[in-house]
């Protein structure tokens, strides 16, 4: 016959293993992500048909599906917050819309798509002739870069471009479909609805929805090969500084960030200059100063948000790539952002998914589709 005392006292620990069984549960469930799934149907607006095989999917991702022989689509596991989904079918004119979310579960969008519209005001540049190939390699080069990356990358449908050439020296261009880049350095097929390309004076303005998709390597050492490249293309990129503002670890990944003082705030009205020489030491506390990530970073209305606050321009250095600045003492790849609205959205890992008309103009503002990787890219595997 067993003891009551010790029936007791399994019957506790039995007990106790129970409720921390049940803790643990509920803190598992309290710490996954609360998701939101999208789901919807695309059709035509006028005569209300589905639209089957629809490109659906989350502006300069690879997240993104096709709608069924109904029109219907679904996207699951989206994390809550801003984004901007672009819907697209050929011979319609592709609708951008910005949704937010605050909460997780199941939400419905529809989209009705207008028959596209022939191009207006451009002069096309359809054949194939000595001024389009010229024009051509032009679109091509500032569209892929120079970087060593770009000669691992290729557009494939270049009949697709609408080219403009127009007397007071601007080259603009146009696409009737999706611009097909393969980028072998970084595994990417680039889908890329041109809406804008103006390239003047050595200084390039292109818009419009970039779709990511993943390629399948041949091998496991082209797979190996293309995260190595991809780990490189993060290096220095906007990405990466917005990563280490939000991680408030500027310094510590290279970069130096100088904020530009109000006028009413500077010590002296105008900056002075030794013999001529134009140091960066000269300018601070006098026109710029330094300042560390976390003074620009502010907590946003949802967990998987931060807001990037300035109210004046920001000049940064990436100390790891040498390069020319305004400043001969500070000889490294130089970047000015100005946030007209005076802050941006991003997330912790760096995904701009409110830029708020956002400008970068110098090393960062030089990024081309040979180093750009997908908004969702990640560090981790």
């Amino acid at each position: 016959m067993k003891h009551p005392v010790l029936n007791c006292i399994s019957l506790s620990r039995c007990l106790l293993i129970f409720s921390l069984c049940i803790l643990v549960c509920a803190g598992a469930r309290a710490q996954q992500p609360a998701t939101v799934t999208l789901a919807g149907k695309v059709t035509d607006e006028k005569t209300g048909k589905p639209l089957p095989f629809a490109n659906v999917f989350i502006n300069n991702s690879t997240i993104g599906t096709n709608s069924d022989e109904n029109g219907n689509y679904r996207l699951p596991n989206l994390a809550v917050g801003s984004l901007e989904l672009v819907v697209s079918f050929l011979g319609y004119e592709t609708v951008k819309q910005t949704l937010r979310f605050e909460q997780p579960g199941v939400k419905t969008v529809l989209f009705k798509l207008r028959e596209g519209q022939e191009l207006k005001g451009v002069t096309i540049v359809a054949r194939r002739n000595k001024k389009r190939e010229k024009h051509l390699k032009i679109i091509t080069r500032e569209l892929l870069g120079r970087s060593k990356f770009s000669k691992l990358c290729k557009i494939v449908n270049p009949e697709v471009l609408r080219i403009s050439d127009d007397d007071d020296g601007h080259l603009g261009a146009q696409t009737v479909k999706p611009l097909i880049i393969e980028n072998y350095a970084l595994g990417y097929r680039i889908h890329q609805d041109l809406d804008d390309f103006d390239f003047f004076n050595g200084t390039l303005y292109y818009g419009g929805a970039t779709r990511f998709e993943l390629m399948k390597p041949k091998d496991e050492a082209q797979r190996k090969l293309w995260r190595s490249n991809q780990k490189e293309a993060y290096k220095g990129s906007l990405k990466h500084l917005l990563t280490s503002m939000v991680a408030d670890s500027l310094l510590e990944n290279g970069f130096k960030v100088f904020q530009a003082i109000p006028d009413s705030l500077r010590m002296f009205k105008q900056v002075r200059s030794v013999n001529g020489y134009n140091s960066i030491t000269n300018h601070i506390h006098n026109r710029i100063e330094p300042v560390r990530g976390m003074r620009l970073v502010q907590p946003g209305e949802l967990p998987t948000e931060r807001l990037i606050v300035s109210r004046t321009q920001m000049e940064v250095f990436d100390t790891n790539k040498h390069g020319r600045s305004p400043y001969p003492d500070m000889p490294f790849a130089y970047t000015q952002i100005t946030l007209p609205e005076g802050f941006m959205v991003t997330t912790p890992q760096g995904w701009v998914v409110m830029p708020m008309g956002l400008h970068i103009s110098g090393d960062l503002g030089n990024n081309r589709f040979s180093h750009l990787l997908s908004a969702d890219w990640s560090r981790d595997e």
